[in-house]
């Protein structure tokens, strides 16, 4: 009888940033703390706080649930996920604001 193993946290997390396309660093980087942090998580060495759940979800494009248990999986297509990393990276609230308004504009348009 074969055994399916189930997915754990770190592996939802690993998944899902590689879906990002995003480095462990560069994750790390997001949410201020070491890539060695982001390595501890995926590999479940780690307990996570349930607020780096919550940020983790939002950077990776999915939700909280997903991560803890794999509810409702990574519902963000390829170009969602790339337009909320951008805006994730976007160093000013003025470029994020004017990054906003240009997409109102090109909804708007089609």
């Amino acid at each position: 009888m074969e055994r399916k193993m189930e997915k754990t946290i770190g592996m939802r997390i690993r998944e899902c940033r590689v879906k990002m396309g995003m480095t462990q660093e560069e994750l790390a980087e997001q949410i201020c703390c070491k890539k060695s942090l982001i390595s501890q998580y995926e590999n479940d060495k780690v307990d996570i706080k349930g607020s780096v759940i919550v940020e983790l979800a939002s950077l990776l494009g999915t939700s909280a649930g997903y991560l803890l248990n794999g509810e409702l999986g990574c519902t963000l297509d390829e170009n969602e996920k790339e337009m909320i990393l951008l805006m994730k990276m976007a160093k000013s609230p003025t470029i994020k604001k004017v990054a906003l308004e240009q997409m109102k504009i090109l909804v708007n348009l089609s």
